[in-house]
């Protein structure tokens, strides 16, 4: 757009603000540059913030909200990004609060908000003595969360799709890896724990941290718990694609 608005204006237009033409390809140009500026900023920031007026003619503060929005990057690619938004409900105060959100409930943001966002110890309007809000460590510390969800769920999602979990039956056959792992899936809702099933009867329960990275493991079967698969998991490097390889080393043992 912006070559097109050049070109065109270079070849048709005269730098004259009386120019109906030329006004519109500068419009347009300085649209897509704003536009332009936007989408890098987002791409290289992943926490952008803008305000948003709250139509209710009764919203507290006059409606003005502040919203921010943070980006999440998973699988190579960005997903739908997470809204937060806040509002000053105090008079005479420029203490904020949450007012609307559309994190997940797997993602603890009412912790973070009492840690770093406090409120006042009154409902009162006068707000009395509350502990300094800090608005940069709440945001960055709930996008780490976000970010570490993310990183656990696409870790279970790679070991279910190394050992075939998710391929539908009839392909791959002969492969070994699905006929002995029955099952991998997450634990809790946080995507914190993995559980393991092998068609054996043996079941396994793995932490993964925000890497999304295997830091314990512990594995029980019929005679007790299996030390040696245990070691397997844990031995070396912990990223995923190390796991489900000396995993599937060890099924062909």
């Amino acid at each position: 757009v912006q070559a097109e608005a050049s070109s065109l204006l270079k070849s048709t237009a005269t730098p004259e603000d009386n120019n109906p033409l030329y006004q519109t390809v500068l419009d347009l140009s300085t649209k897509q540059l704003a536009h332009n500026e936007e989408c890098l900023y987002r791409t290289c920031a992943g926490i952008t913030t803008f305000k948003v007026q709250d139509p209710d003619p009764f919203a507290v503060d006059k409606g003005r909200v502040l919203g921010i929005r943070i980006e999440a990057f998973t699988n190579g690619k960005f997903i739908r990004p997470y809204y937060v938004f806040l509002n000053k409900p105090y008079k005479g105060s420029q203490i904020m609060r949450v007012h609307r959100h559309t994190v997940p409930p797997c993602i603890p943001l009412a912790g973070l908000a009492a840690k770093y966002l406090p409120s006042p110890a009154t409902g009162s309007d006068e707000v009395l003595k509350v502990r300094k809000q800090d608005l940069p460590r709440f945001v960055r510390c709930l996008r780490r969360e976000i970010s570490s969800y993310h990183n656990r769920v696409a870790a279970i999602a790679g070991l279910r799709k190394a050992f075939g979990l998710d391929v539908k039956k009839g392909r791959n056959k002969g492969k070994g890896r699905e006929l002995v792992i029955r099952d991998i899936s997450a634990a809790d809702a946080e995507a914190k724990q993995i559980r393991f099933e092998w068609v054996d009867g043996r079941i396994g329960r793995a932490v993964v941290d925000g890497k999304g990275e295997i830091q314990k493991c512990v594995i029980i079967g019929e005679d007790g718990r299996d030390r040696d698969m245990e070691r397997r998991i844990l031995g070396g490097n912990r990223t995923i694609d190390e796991v489900a390889e000396r995993i599937g080393m060890a099924i062909q043992i």
